[in-house]
């Protein structure tokens, strides 16, 4: 007969929650109560959440209604003292049964590594939920973390916002949870302004029904899909096409309990603004969505959510029209102001601004850019000419506009480098360098693709790079998920520039030539530049590492390929996505391979890390020792050819070590490596050193994990 159970409804009722902040704290209250679940021992089947701007809420399908009783063993005395010569049981072994409730007669004794010991068997009996759960909620609330959180009344707790409800219920039970003065019980609140008075939860099940009969769409999910939906139908129906971008539409979901889709106007002079700024306009300061013709163009319209119903819609919508005019009017002044002065001529200016503290002003860090665009142009065949006069300009003008009027309002702040483009080509600059002023920051997300123009990626390069650099060298790595300065985005934005152009660079030069560039420092917390290379590239190879694994490439792969010398990343990346397919083609096979030249590296790693070995092939006189060699320097051919050129070969080049397998196993069964005679041994040593220098091509066969293996 299955265990009864129940449905669990827990919600946490709150003044307005900031937009961003829902979807972090329900993920963490989802996890909270799926552990804290799983270590009372109560079992339990679907958990969802839902969230609006005032409130959190989870519900945990089918929890039972009682604890799993425990079931565990506990060690006792030793037997010596726990019964008498004649087996007759002592006080220990008396006092052991009791306190456990048990009696003699159920001890049991078993040898143990130190000696014969007593056990008893002992269960503890399980609670009912209604007496675990209370606990269990409310250290998940204490639990909860937010960015900023704040104090209320004369309370010591902290929360995001004032808590003002707690509703929670095991089935048609309360279960009574105190947080905060506050006692939970069945009621809980629907719209701020379109509901009258509590509301009464039976039971779990109707909760999301009775809040939308209150005017509350308190499932996320489908309320940002009802955002969508009726923005979508007002731009259609005045005569455009709603441009949702797919974060303003989940932060607007999160701002909205009953969302309600208007069209506001906006004067048609304001299209002459570039479309990147009135986008903005409408989504950094409104939240609004731009609405747009079918070739992209934007209409004088934007879309607006409204929390709550129709009514008084007309009204609402003439308050968010006199709220945008001016909105644009702002953007309108700082163009006409930020144009009265050429691109170009900002440039000087650059050298009154800071970049960061003691590493000069943002004047010195584009001449770093230029030298760094040159240096890349000299190392990437695929760079013509035209490129590189494109984007060495691109890289000069790249920080002008960050002392314009535009981006000098914080809500427009993110259009730095867009709004660079839209000024370059209005001071002249030919199109090339506009573009790569404008892609320069890109990626700014694993949802942006990587810059599209041979000049943006050049500038984009060495943008990044000499971020990375100058925060390394002062010591401002990123801390665990702590990472102000975006230096992860920065990496991974390399990786994938480097990836998608197919660029063979050399990283160790590429970042000693970073922080050469960089002015001498005298940061307290200013590490040599040789740590900080050896910080850098370690960064950089765990950005791939990351990369790979979206690939399908195994972990422990993954690390063999860049625990070998990895000097060019797409080199590491090709490299590791041949293993794969080779690996999963013939995994027996590869296995193989690995494990013969696991053992060539188990005996040689040591000897060859604490001495100079030198190998004497004329010195080689046994006939298995002799073969291996000759087995090695074919293999060595043959994968020095097929590494040659542009466009290695990955397969031939496993293919050349795959055929010392057979000389590798005859040569451990039938030579003794560690010889007496140390010229002899020394010689051997040398040798398996040379073969494990030769799989180092490709790959640290250390690193692989074979099924089975220890």
């Amino acid at each position: 007969m299955a265990e009864p159970t129940a449905d669990l409804l827990f919600e946490i009722g709150v003044e307005e929650i900031p937009a961003p902040a829902v979807l972090p704290a329900l993920a963490q209250l989802d996890k909270l109560l799926t552990d804290g679940l799983a270590e009372a021992r109560l079992a339990h089947g679907q958990v969802r959440t839902f969230g609006t701007p005032r409130r959190l809420t989870i519900i945990v399908s089918d929890v039972a209604l009682r604890q799993v009783d425990l079931a565990e063993e506990v060690k006792g005395p030793p037997a010596a003292a726990a019964f008498d010569a004649d087996g007759n049981p002592t006080k220990a072994a008396q006092g052991f049964a009791a306190g456990k409730g048990l009696s003699v007669d159920d001890l049991e004794v078993r040898e143990t590594d130190r000696g014969a010991y007593i056990f008893a068997q002992v269960t503890e009996p399980g609670r009912a939920a209604l007496a675990v759960l209370p606990e269990l909620l409310e250290r998940a609330i204490a639990s909860l973390t937010f960015p900023k959180t704040m104090r209320w009344g004369s309370l010591d707790f902290r929360f995001a916002r004032p808590i003002r409800w707690l509703l929670a219920l095991l089935g048609p039970d309360v279960v009574p949870v105190e947080v905060a003065r506050l006692h939970s019980d069945r009621v809980t609140w629907g719209h701020r302004f379109l509901s009258d008075g509590p509301i009464a939860i039976a039971e779990p099940s109707e909760y999301l029904a009775k809040l939308e009969d209150a005017h509350v769409i308190a499932d996320h999910r489908r309320r940002l899909q009802m955002i969508e939906e009726r923005a979508a139908a007002a731009a259609t129906e005045a005569g455009g096409r709603a441009r949702l971008d797919p974060d303003l539409v989940e932060e607007v979901s999160f701002m909205v309990e009953y969302p309600t889709a208007l069209v506001g106007h906006f004067d048609s002079r304001y299209l002459a603004l570039p479309a990147d700024v009135i986008v903005t306009v409408m989504s950094g300061h409104q939240r609004y969505f731009a609405v747009e013709n079918p070739d992209g163009s934007l209409l004088p319209l934007f879309i607006a959510i409204r929390n709550g119903d129709e009514q008084g819609l007309d009204t609402v919508r003439k308050g968010n029209e006199r709220v945008i005019e001016p909105r644009l009017a702002d953007a309108e002044f700082y163009l006409t102001e930020d144009m009265r002065t050429p691109l170009p001529d900002r440039l000087e200016s650059l050298q009154r601004v800071t970049y960061i503290e003691g590493l000069g002003s943002l004047y010195d860090k584009t001449e770093r850019l230029e030298a760094i665009v040159h240096w890349l142009c000299a190392q990437v065949r695929q760079v013509e000419e035209a490129h590189q006069t494109h984007a060495a300009r691109a890289a000069r003008l790249s920080k002008c506009d960050l002392n314009t009027n535009m981006i000098g309002d914080t809500k427009l702040a993110k259009l730095q480098g867009r709004v660079g483009a839209e000024y370059a080509r209005r001071s002249g600059e030919p199109e090339e360098v506009a573009l790569a002023i404008g892609e320069q920051y890109r990626p700014i997300s694993a949802a942006d693709m990587p810059p599209a123009t041979t000049p943006g990626r050049l500038v984009s390069l060495a943008d990044k790079i000499d971020h990375v650099a100058a925060c390394f060298r002062i010591g401002l790595r990123p801390t665990g998920s702590a990472d102000p300065h975006a230096l992860r985005r920065a990496a991974q934005g390399i990786v994938r520039i480097i990836l998608d152009a197919r660029w063979r660079i050399d990283l160790p030069e590429f970042i000693m030539l970073a922080l050469g560039n960089l002015p001498e420092n005298q940061n307290a917390k200013a590490i040599p530049e040789e740590q900080a290379a050896a910080q850098i590239h370690e960064f950089l190879l765990a950005r791939l590492e990351a990369e790979l694994d979206t690939r399908g490439v195994g972990y422990d792969l993954a690390r063999a390929v860049l625990s070998a010398p990895s000097p060019d990343l797409l080199d590491a990346y090709d490299r590791a996505l041949a293993l794969r397919n080779i690996r999963s083609s013939d995994p027996e096979d590869f296995e193989r391979v690995i494990m013969a030249a696991e053992r060539t590296a188990n005996i040689c790693r040591g000897p060859k890390a604490e001495l100079a070995l030198t190998l004497d092939a004329d010195a080689l006189a046994e006939e298995h020792e002799v073969a291996l060699y000759e087995a090695f320097e074919a293999a060595g051919a043959a994968l020095e050819s097929a590494l040659a050129g542009p466009t290695p070969d990955y397969e031939a080049a496993w293919a050349a070590p795959a055929g010392m397998c057979g000389a590798i196993d005859t040569f451990f069964e039938e030579v003794m490596v560690m010889a007496e005679d140390e010229a002899v041994r020394l010689n051997r040593l040398a040798l398996l050193a040379a073969i494990d220098d030769l799989l180092l091509r490709l790959l640290d066969v250390q690193q692989i994990v074979i099924e089975g293996e220890a």
